[in-house]
């Protein structure tokens, strides 16, 4: 099965998404160096196993022949209540190819990069996940989000204090208002979760609840799919 595509056309450019191919990777890298910072960024390696051991769940967004969104995932069995595991554990150290079940009952995002420049790019490929896992008539989407603002506060207040905190209706930290945003919701803060100097090594997890899990005909319900 393919996933859909995706396009969104906007006044300055067109975005579209679709299946990432080994023939991407090089596109990707660039777009991994741009976003992300350095010993956080996806391998070539990494992402090869990937696109080999899941390549439905591995999409990009293309913008004028450049890729300007990736996003990567990996379907799971997740104990929301007990698990404290670490990026690496739930993903095999980034390349999935040990940890990804079929059999699973969760779609685990494993890594999503967009440009600055990749206008509602992350929001499609989000959309596009959303609908895999109603497809795959999977129980949940789930994903560790970053607290990359929250080194510069560290001294002031604990994670918990952080996360939970608001700046009006909305969380302190960008990242975990770009997330609810989207319908997930915040779980818990997991400490140790990955090497991250920026969210001093926090990790929040956030869910969304397949609304559709258990009904017939998945592949229906997921056109009635759209983010917020």
């Amino acid at each position: 099965m393919t996933v859909d595509i995706k396009i969104q056309r906007t006044q300055k450019q067109t975005v579209r998404v679709r299946q990432a191919e080994i023939k991407d990777i090089e596109g990707i890298l660039i777009l991994e160096e741009e976003v992300w910072p350095e010993g956080l960024r996806a391998t070539k390696e990494q992402f090869i196993s990937r696109i080999e051991t899941f390549p439905e769940g591995i999409l990009i967004a293309v913008t004028d022949s450049t890729i300007v969104g990736v996003v990567a995932t990996e379907i799971i069995d997740y104990d929301l209540i007990n698990s404290g595991s670490t990026w690496k554990e739930i993903t095999d150290n980034g390349f999935i190819k040990k940890t990804h079940n079929p059999n699973g009952d969760t779609l685990y995002g494993v890594d999503l990069s967009v440009s600055p420049f990749g206008v509602n790019a992350a929001k499609l490929l989000m959309e596009q996940i959303g609908k895999l896992a109603i497809e795959h008539n999977l129980k949940r989407g789930i994903l560790g989000a970053r607290i990359p603002r929250y080194h510069k506060v560290a001294k002031k207040m604990n994670s918990e204090e952080y996360v939970n905190g608001r700046r009006g209706n909305r969380p302190i930290d960008p990242e975990l208002v770009f997330y609810t945003r989207l319908g997930l919701k915040i779980a818990k803060v997991i400490p140790n979760y990955i090497e991250d100097p920026e969210s001093c090594n926090y990790g929040v997890l956030m869910v969304w609840n397949n609304p559709f899990y258990g009904k017939p005909f998945p592949t229906l319900w997921s056109w009635l799919f759209k983010v917020k």
